[in-house]
């Protein structure tokens, strides 16, 4: 992973040389062998995988001088750094193969974080930031109500672990601009829910695809036990266990670097629009978006003709 302190604007070249080198598909269309459509699509997730990396790193001037970015632009580039670390613990189980099941439930933190951060940075009011933070302190406000309660209990006792967990809280305030009293214990979600942040992109029609689908695999829901854990001998009606991993492919890659790379894009043109060489990664951006489509529509033609 890129070292921030060692990127501000530089040149094109010297941005060329911190992404991967570009993955070379020539010839795709014409792949028969699934296995190799999966093997690039590998790589071009690595690929896209540099891309949000460097993206999350980059510091303008005013940046630079000052040694980091403002609340606003840090809770963006926090979400790109988060789906970058996501996006390399996925590299490196898809590396194993038979890793599916932990891959797909990594891929739907990933997915919300990259609606999240879409809608933050195209999004023209502040307000959002400001709920994104104080919705967030919720529980902390409910740990720090209990505490207070305890201690009251005890006759103003405080125990040393308590003690850690209120410097915990008042650090995270701090840092928040937020006082812990101004925090309700429960909030609706921000922005008004996660399909409304999706239908404010123009994009409500994958809320079901990228939100509860994929939340069977986080909440270990009774179909994420059915179709990955356990097998069902129908003669007799019972189930047994199902411990193999099943197998990664390009279906739990492409896609999801492809999404990543939509969120990418317009923060680099909202934070960095004047920086001549924003313009270089917005091409490799959109040449590697297109890669990542191409690989994918070939692996679906192959798989639909496998099966």
């Amino acid at each position: 992973m890129t070292d921030p302190r060692q990127i501000t604007e530089g040149s094109a070249e010297a941005l060329e040389e911190m992404v991967s080198p570009r993955v070379e598909i020539t010839g795709i269309a014409g792949e028969t062998d699934v296995e190799k459509i999966n093997e690039v699509a590998f790589e071009l997730y690595k690929e896209a995988l540099s891309v949000v990396n460097l993206g999350a790193h980059l510091l303008d001037d005013v940046a630079s001088v000052k040694g980091g970015w403002p609340r606003n632009q840090a809770i963006c580039a926090g979400l790109m750094i988060r789906i970058a670390k996501f996006m390399l613990v996925v590299v490196e189980l898809s590396a194993k193969r038979n890793r599916a099941e932990v891959v797909g439930a990594l891929n739907r933190s990933i997915m919300e974080s990259v609606i999240n951060l879409e809608f933050l940075v195209t999004t023209k009011d502040e307000r959002y930031y400001d709920q994104f933070v104080k919705f967030s302190l919720g529980p902390e406000r409910e740990l720090y109500d209990s505490i207070q309660a305890n201690v009251v209990a005890r006759g103003g006792e405080v125990w040393p672990i308590e003690q850690r967990m209120l410097e915990s809280i008042n650090d995270v305030c701090e840092a928040s601009g937020v006082k812990i009293e101004e925090v309700n214990r429960k909030y609706g979600d921000w922005g008004g829910g996660l399909r409304e942040r999706l239908k404010a992109l123009n994009k409500e029609e994958r809320y079901v695809a990228m939100q509860r689908i994929p939340s069977h695999g986080v909440h270990g829901t009774w179909v994420d036990l059915y179709m990955n854990h356990l097998e069902r001998d129908s003669k007799n009606d019972v189930f047994i266990p199902q411990p193999k991993f099943s197998w990664v492919d390009a279906r739990l890659l492409g896609p999801i670097a492809i999404l990543v790379l939509e969120a990418t894009q317009p923060y680099l043109e909202r934070y960095f629009f004047r920086i001549p060489e924003t313009k270089l990664l917005l091409e490799r951006i959109g040449d590697l978006r297109s890669r990542l489509a191409e690989a994918d529509a070939v692996h679906e033609k192959l798989t639909a003709q496998k099966e």
